[in-house]
């Protein structure tokens, strides 16, 4: 057995956990035999460099094998190295490419320019070696750290979707949320990267009831007070699993307080009103539309003007009394529907279609409804 234990311990020791760091380089200059230099260079730590002589045929080469890192002098014919680094950054696919520019220029406004056209980072002519070494070894060292952290987002957002899954009634919940939350965002004129933001932090705003005992998640019958207790627990298990990550701000607040209220009866935090993120008491309303129109264990889906009855009796108390209003708007006109069919599961169209739309607030005047949640 003890042969085994050392065998398996050393296999596990091979194991590549991290994958190769790619290096890449297109350098263009027309100044060949400087280019042949920094090329010798680079290849001496183990970079592969791609010589082009002007900026047209580095944008042909980097629309056919995309660099790791894009080294161009700026006074390059046909393309020079400003309109060069401004296409590789306002390509989507190019976009995170480093581009250092090389100059010979002393004028100061050079560098301002490269830098509104997006640079990463400058190297004078004539340059040192070992500062050219290390400014490139640097430029990719921050290109691999980001297509990790830009990975392991991808995880997490893969790992929220298949905590979502545990429970059939919830089945596209997150997204249902974060498509009403940048609609109710666009009524407000809020910006549509804000709008982005609102998105993601849907899609991981119950990340943290991958802490919550099945016994518990997918109970149908009432909660006891104990069970009730650990489920309030999941944003700030949600935040603890996220903040790590390189989400803004924003994000991580729709995680941590969307289930926190006006008047500080919220958990887990019992935030006060504007303590509360902007972006919370968004999240906060859609997420409670969209479990009042979602079928659940203990009862059938609500229709809209029932949710919106809902919604208006906990103004002020549970909800923003300057968003709410929008929100209640644009359900009663009917804008939510499609989003509502698109992403079906655990909704019921029925009770949607049959709501008709209303013209504006004056149609929906204030009722009493009482409600077992």
């Amino acid at each position: 057995m003890g042969d085994h234990s050392e065998q398996i311990k050393k296999k596990i020791a091979a194991l590549q956990w991290t994958e190769s760091v790619s290096k890449n380089v297109l350098l263009v200059d027309d100044e060949i035999r400087i280019a042949q230099e920094v090329k010798v260079l680079l290849e001496k730590d183990g970079y592969t460099v791609t010589i082009v002589p002007n900026g047209k045929r580095a944008m042909e080469e980097i629309k056919e094998n995309p660099p790791d890192l894009i080294l161009s002098d700026i006074a390059i014919r046909h393309i020079n190295g400003f309109d060069l680094c401004r296409y590789v950054k306002q390509d989507p696919v190019t976009k995170d490419i480093p581009v250092i520019l090389i100059t010979g220029l002393t004028r100061p406004d050079d560098k301002i320019k490269g830098i509104q056209v997006g640079a990463n980072d400058f190297i004078g002519k004539p340059f040192d070696p070992m500062e050219l070494k290390v400014r490139v070894a640097s430029a990719i060292e921050m290109k691999t750290l980001q297509a990790t952290l830009v990975n392991v987002d991808e995880v997490i957002f893969a790992f929220a979707r298949a905590v979502e899954a545990r429970d059939p009634y919830t089945r596209g919940h997150s997204e249902r949320v974060g498509r009403y939350a940048m609609k109710l965002a666009g009524a407000l004129g809020l910006d549509p990267a804000y709008q982005t933001v609102l998105m993601n932090g849907a899609i991981l705003h119950d990340i943290g009831k991958i802490g919550i005992r099945d016994s518990v998640l997918l109970k149908s019958d009432k909660l006891t007070n104990q069970e009730f207790e650990e489920i309030k627990k999941h944003p700030a298990i949600g935040l603890q699993i996220c903040a790590p990550l390189k989400s803004s701000r924003p994000l991580l607040n729709i995680i941590a307080y969307h289930h926190e209220k006006m008047d500080g009866t919220g958990y887990p935090y019992g935030l006060i009103g504007d303590t509360i993120p902007f972006e919370s008491r968004i999240t906060a309303i859609t997420d409670t539309f969209d479990a009042l129109t979602s079928d659940r264990p203990y009862r059938k889906a609500l229709r809209t003007i029932e949710a919106c009855h809902i919604l208006e009796s906990g103004i002020e108390t549970h909800y923003d009394e300057d968003i709410l209003p929008v929100f209640i708007e644009i359900a009663l006109r009917g804008e939510l529907a499609h989003i509502a069919s698109e992403v079906h599961d655990g909704w019921s169209p029925a009770n949607h279609d049959s709501d008709g739309p209303m013209r504006n607030l004056k149609d929906f005047g204030m009722m009493s409804y009482i409600i077992k949640s």
